[in-house]
């Protein structure tokens, strides 16, 4: 868990990078001690006096003087002794005797790499004594050099990894990494909110604990672009420090996403080649294709439904932006917020949800889409509500199914298509079509092709001949004269059931592949 007190352990030293690049060498048995102080130690004297919750920093290079502070520490009750390499000239690194008299001690050795000893001890007592000055100097570093680079996520990711040494990444609300590794372990729950977040992350793989900051949220609080920062530190100032340090951060971030949208506004009808390449991505949607979409304030997680509305007959000028610009007005009065992108044909439109929609909200859908398109020359189709990013490609799919086969209907679900739908997916399939054409073709251009017209509604209306004849606009008996010289052409007898479904199939299928 993430500890509460104030103070830092050895460990804590070493994992918030306090210590730049030192490394354990012995003693890991007492890095969870906590440290009081901070002391310098050029000779024996110096190690004599330095007392219980101290960490020693050898300044001198004699071999016996490390030798002398692991007894002092066991002794006196001394947390750890640091070893100083300098970066130049020539070095003695303790001996394996050494090591293996602090690991018999139980007494963490450190050895770090450093000019000047003394920076290395005022970086410890900041951060042991003044953890405050040691925060405000951390983000005055991270704010200086946000402030002399463009602060896209790859460079602000660089900045906190190279000064709070964690790891980093900025995730959409899908939970994809568009820049950096998303931390192994994180909590199902972390992006489901909408403020900031510090959890502790569980397991020897992730240990330490996990910030979770939005970069951009939209108008419903919704949180579209998360920063995401794990540090392997436990202690609660720490933690503190890297979320208050990683809100700055994602202000920078979201400085930097307001401007590429202005951007991606101004390249409007980018939009739709944009979701041209996330329909065609199907179910592998790459990280590349989400941050675009996210730039462009498309929400990707949750359960879409998709509409596609197309004109009844296209007129020079239908998709300009104007007309776009008032389709979108004219959903928003009845409600519909969601994402409206023009295409080269109509619109895509996608409403999203936090969870599954009720199969009982397609219709309040429908006929809401009905007003809204009221107006308009249009019609529309309704798809299915799919999760997650693929999710918004295979419900435009359905939704531009369904408004194909529209018909008179102003707005069709794609559930209400029924045997349309079927036989259009038959007409699809060569061998079924090719089976329906060979079996209706001796009626092909016999009276003008009114033969084989009057045999498809005379099938449709259930074999009544006096409905097919009102459809038909001819006399009852010009009907029944028909079907009987359709049935002598096919070779085939109506009153059986299993050739009129075949007929009635074939019917239907030639005229869906027709369509």
């Amino acid at each position: 868990m993430i500890d509460d007190a104030d103070a830092l352990t050895v460990r804590d030293l070493l994992e918030i990078g306090v210590l730049g690049d030192a490394c354990l060498l012995a003693g890991e048995r007492g890095v969870d001690t906590e440290v009081a102080d901070v002391r310098l130690a050029a000779d024996m004297t110096a190690v004599e006096a330095c007392s219980g919750g101290d960490l020693v920093i050898l300044t001198g290079q004699q071999p016996y003087l490390v030798e002398v502070a692991l007894r002092r520490a066991y002794s006196a009750d001394v947390r750890a002794v640091v070893v100083v390499r300098p970066t130049t000239g020539t070095f003695q690194a303790p001996s394996a005797a050494t090591i293996s008299f602090a690991n018999r001690l139980g007494v963490p050795l450190l050895q770090t790499k450093a000019d000047d000893p003394l920076l290395v001890a005022d970086a410890l007592r900041t951060a042991v004594r003044r953890p405050e000055v040691a925060a405000a100097r951390l983000l005055n570093a991270v704010t200086a050099r946000l402030g002399r680079s463009r602060p896209d996520p790859r460079s602000v990711i660089t900045i906190l990894s190279g000064e709070l040494h964690v790891t980093c990444a900025v995730i959409s609300a899908d939970g994809t990494a568009i820049e950096g590794v998303s931390p192994p372990g994180l909590p199902p729950d972390l992006l489901h909110g909408s403020v900031a977040t510090l959890v502790e992350m569980a397991g020897d793989a992730a240990g330490g604990f996990a910030v979770a900051v939005p970069v951009e949220t939209d108008r419903t609080g919704h949180v579209h672009l998360w920063l995401v920062s794990h540090a392997r530190g436990r202690n609660k100032r720490w933690a503190e420090t890297v979320l208050q340090i990683s809100q700055v951060a994602s202000w920078a971030l979201g400085n930097w996403v307001a401007a590429e949208r202005l951007e991606t506004e101004r390249r409007a009808r980018s939009r739709g080649s944009l979701l041209a390449e996330l329909l065609a991505s199907g179910d592998d949607v790459p990280p590349q294709l989400v941050q675009q979409a996210v730039l462009a304030g498309w929400r990707l997680d949750g359960w879409h439904t998709g509409v596609y509305a197309v004109p009844n007959a296209p007129t020079p000028g239908m998709f300009d932006t104007a007309h776009t610009e008032r389709l979108r007005v004219e959903l928003s009065r009845r409600g519909l917020h969601g994402q409206l992108v023009e295409g080269a044909e109509g619109w895509s439109f996608w409403l999203t949800n936090d969870s599954e929609p009720p199969q009982s909200q397609h219709r309040e859908l429908t006929a809401k889409l009905t007003l809204a398109l009221g107006s308009c020359q249009m019609v529309a189709g309704v798809g299915r509500p799919h999760p997650g990013t693929s999710g918004v490609g295979h419900t435009l799919a359905e939704a531009r199914e369904a408004a194909a086969m529209a018909g008179a209907a102003k707005v069709v679900h794609i559930d209400e298509l029924g045997v349309r739908r079927l036989l259009s997916m038959a007409a699809e399939t060569p061998a079924l079509v090719e089976q329906a054409t060979r079996l209706l073709e001796p009626l092909t251009g016999v009276e003008d092709g009114q033969l084989l017209r009057t045999l498809a509604i005379y099938l449709d209306e259930e074999s009544v001949t006096s409905s097919a004849a009102v459809r038909l606009k001819v006399h009852r008996n010009t009907v029944a004269q028909r079907i009987n010289r359709a049935e002598q052409l096919l070779g085939v007898s109506l009153l059986n059931p299993d050739e009129r479904l075949a007929v009635h199939l074939a019917c239907r299928a030639v005229r869906a592949s027709d369509e």
